[in-house]
């Protein structure tokens, strides 16, 4: 799966917006300033192929925006065109009818299999697009002749919460085929040994209340099809049982009185065993997220040795940084398969620098995708981007009272941390602190000027204190290049030089000037070669 074009017409801040992606690269990076509009891009896509996967063919579903998108999914050129409530299809530039391309076989050839998107924000406006899916798919997990071999059709459409990350960290370990390489990679950056021991804490959900009065004797409170069977695996490995009424403290002054069920596993071995149950660690992951989808989990509590730490501390008591790089690159690792698309929406926010820098190189090693999947990624840190190329960035901005996206002029790759940041990938005027940049500005603009006149005794007085300050912070005169203080006594002409931000009208004026200044010192050195 591998989005080409796309093409917006009205979406939010998203005016008649095109863009244009490599869909022979398996990444895509969206940069830009805030409200350049990359969330809305990542919603835009989210919405296109929500109604494609839930029209069939008796009954389409539209979003409320028109648009065209071009992508490549099982050796397929698919482009659809949706314009005031009606659909157009074409395969390889054939127009296809609307009934086989959403029919059962028409989907499973002409749209992606999954889509997985995050998003590290506060808002709920990306997860309230997944509810349907959601509950598609609890409906088909509750029914008692419910199979595991029916979980892969069931949502095509999967949003990722923080909560996954203690069913990602169960996964991880419990099958023997993964344990090496989970091992090593949890050992390595996150610095957790193993697991100890495992506590689930169910609780009694709304919808059981009712039902129970029938069957009060029920133990998971009549819970069915998956859930009932992951629950009934799971009470013959758990030590103990113990079922107990508590008021659970909502906030300063509310309570949630709850019927409980704790349930103890207290080794790794019995999580294997548990685990064995199903067919892959993927199988295992979707059988405990059944119980978070069906409101009967209030809380896992994993704990973990973790290096440096003499006793075992929770999954909870992790940073959020560790938390959320588990459970991407967990969740990603577990739910991969072919012609996917991933949307990751600031997947790095709570990441440190090292984790950031390393980012893409956890994704090749841990995640591993599938030649065929597409992963496009929000982000506004120049760490996570050093390693790619500019076919593999996208930049949102302004242009004439519209966002447009493009393709940078220069690949990040070599440009290192402060390149990126003040190249037009990032377009920081500098990368020292405002003051200290005006004072360098404004030195080096007194010094073009004293190689052309002669100053003023206030301004060579303040050139000399300039100078001696700044060589503390390791800016040498000496140490400069004889055509480039050539070329300082040329800009210096220009008052504008020695500011720090400009608009645009100086922006070009000093292009052109810098090209002009770049000219005279080149005629001057070749002068001097001739000599």
């Amino acid at each position: 799966m591998r989005i080409d074009k796309v093409y917006i017409e009205d979406f939010k801040n998203l005016k008649k917006f095109s863009i244009d992606l490599d869909e022979k690269k398996m990444k895509t990076v969206l940069l830009g300033q805030n409200a350049t509009g990359k969330s809305n891009f990542i919603e835009a896509i989210v919405l296109i192929f929500k109604f494609l996967d839930l029209s069939n063919d008796m009954k389409r579903r539209y979003p409320d925006f028109d648009y065209s998108i071009i992508y490549k999914v099982n050796k397929k050129t698919v482009k659809v065109i949706h314009k005031k409530g009606a659909y157009e299809l074409f395969i390889n530039n054939k127009s296809k009818s609307l009934k086989s391309f959403f029919s059962q076989e028409g989907k499973k050839l002409y749209q992606p299999k999954y889509v997985f998107t995050y998003y590290s924000g506060l808002s709920n406006k990306l997860k309230e697009h997944f509810w349907e899916h959601q509950g598609k798919f609890y409906d088909g997990i509750i029914k008692p002749d419910f199979k595991e071999a029916e979980l892969d059709s069931l949502r095509k459409l999967f949003y990722v919460q923080l909560v996954h990350s203690y069913f990602v960290l169960l996964a991880y370990f419990s099958f023997a085929e993964e344990e090496n390489e989970s091992i090593a990679f949890l050992n390595d950056v996150l610095n957790i040994k193993d697991i100890e021991s495992i506590l689930f804490i169910l609780k009694m959900p709304d919808w059981a209340k009712s039902r129970i009065k029938k069957n009060p004797n029920d133990r998971f409170w009549t819970a069915k099809g998956l859930v009932r069977n992951f629950l009934d695996l799971l009470w013959e490995y758990s030590l103990a049982p113990i079922y107990h009424y508590e008021k659970i403290k909502i906030d300063f002054r509310d309570e949630d009185p709850q019927d409980r069920l704790y349930l103890y596993v207290s080794t790794k071995d019995k999580l294997k065993a548990l685990a064995k149950n199903y067919r892959s660690n993927t199988g295992f992951f979707k059988a405990l997220e059944s119980t978070y989808i069906s409101k009967l989990m209030a809380e896992v509590r994993i704990k973990v040795k973790k290096e440096s730490v003499d006793e075992g501390i929770t999954f909870k008591e992790l940073s959020e940084g560790e938390q959320q790089l588990l459970t991407v690159l967990g969740l990603l690792k577990f739910t991969k398969d072919e012609e996917s698309l991933i949307l990751l929406d600031e997947p790095d926010t709570h990441l440190n620098p090292i984790w950031k820098w390393k980012y893409f190189e956890y994704f090749d090693k841990v995640v591993k995708k599938h030649e065929t999947t597409q992963i496009i990624i929000n982000t506004h840190d120049p760490l996570v981007i050093g390693s790619l190329t500019k076919e593999e960035v996208r930049i949102f901005k302004f242009e004439d009272g519209k966002i447009i996206a493009e393709k940078p002029d220069i690949d990040p790759r070599g440009l290192g941390v402060a390149g990126i940041l003040t190249s037009e990938l990032f377009g920081l005027p500098t990368i020292l602190d405002k003051k200290t940049q005006a004072k360098l500005n404004r030195k080096r603009y007194l010094q073009g000027r004293l190689m052309r006149e002669k100053l003023s005794k206030q301004d060579y007085r303040e050139y000399q204190i300039l100078k001696a300050e700044l060589e503390k912070y390791g800016f040498y005169e000496e140490v400069e290049d004889v055509w480039f203080k050539k070329y300082l006594a040329e800009m210096s002409k220009h008052e504008i030089f020695q500011k720090v931000e400009f608009t645009s009208k100086e922006k070009d004026f000093l292009k052109k000037e810098s090209k002009k200044a770049a000219q005279r010192v080149l005629e001057l050195m070749k002068k001097e070669d001739i000599k």
